[in-house]
């Protein structure tokens, strides 16, 4: 198990995770930032630029453990 935290930052932005989250390994702690993400993108869809967004993933000494971009869920224009 690793407690993580989940720090969401763009251009002039940052949101702090000061609760952070349980998670069993690094394979769920990518799929909570991914849900994270999307969640925040699909609120304020069309109102925010999330394109240089990002999911900061650290451990309790804020080391970072893994940076997951919005664009991995925002929608393509085909």
């Amino acid at each position: 198990m690793f407690y993580l935290y989940f720090h969401c930052a763009g251009p002039g932005e940052i949101l702090i995770d000061r609760n952070g989250t349980e998670v069993l390994d690094l394979i769920e702690a990518r799929d909570w930032a991914l849900t994270l993400a999307r969640a925040l993108v699909e609120r304020a869809y069309g109102t925010h630029d999330f394109s240089d967004w990002h999911v900061y993933v650290s451990d309790e000494d804020d080391d970072e453990i893994l940076l997951i971009p919005f664009s991995a869920v925002m929608p393509t224009i085909h």
